[in-house]
């Protein structure tokens, strides 16, 4: 008696590799981006290729797998290099309010860089980013938003609002660009200005 074996089977082919933050792992982790497609086989041996069924995102660790999506959250190293855009870009707009020549401001201002991740940072640093950093951070902000948590905010926020007080209380330029930062991460207007009230009553401690 002759029996014919027959069938589809989906295989995986590799496209791309790279390195993703693993929601299942927690941490940066190598990837491989596959394509899944059904294939028609004969006795088990892969024929006829059939549908391309889609592409997934298998972490190299855990082996789970996840939608293109999950590409779109930066990386560890990633997601520390916009925070410490961010506070560079805050920070400028809050001196070019009229701290500018501050001696005590620029000094804060290089302290609070170096906070955020950038110790080798200089007061030639950030004469340099006085010119060059854009009048609009909205987009940054738009981008790094999503990944923060509450005390990441209040963090970059606070920094900048530091920066405000070196020099004495804060103008009426300083609040609006430390309100408007807030309203760019996603705080409510009463989260922002707990934030400076806590700033503020360290200044005068």
């Amino acid at each position: 008696m002759f029996f014919l074996i027959w069938g589809f089977k989906v295989r995986f082919k590799v496209l791309d590799h790279g390195t993703f933050f693993c929601p299942r792992c927690g941490g940066d982790r190598p990837y491989e981006r596959r394509q899944a497609r059904r294939w028609f086989h004969l006795y088990y041996i892969p024929m006829i290729p059939a549908a391309v069924l889609g592409e997934q995102i298998r972490c190299d660790v855990c082996q789970t797998s996840f939608t293109e999506s999950v590409l779109s959250r930066p990386t560890s190293s990633q997601l520390s290099a916009l925070l410490i855009d961010a506070a560079r870009g805050t920070i400028v707009h809050v001196l070019r309010t009229g701290s500018i020549h501050s001696p005590a401001a620029r000094e804060a201002a290089v302290t609070e860089v170096g906070r955020a991740g950038l110790p080798s940072y200089t007061d030639e640093n950030l004469t340099a980013d006085l010119d060059v950093v854009p009048g609009d951070l909205s987009q940054l902000y738009a981008s790094l938003s999503p990944q923060l948590a509450d005390t990441g905010k209040e963090s970059l926020l606070g920094a900048a609002a530091r920066v405000a007080l070196a020099d004495g209380p804060l103008t009426d330029l300083e609040r609006q660009v430390l309100v408007s930062t807030g309203a760019s991460l996603g705080m409510t207007a009463t989260h922002t200005a707990g934030v400076i009230a806590l700033a503020e009553q360290a200044a005068r401690a």
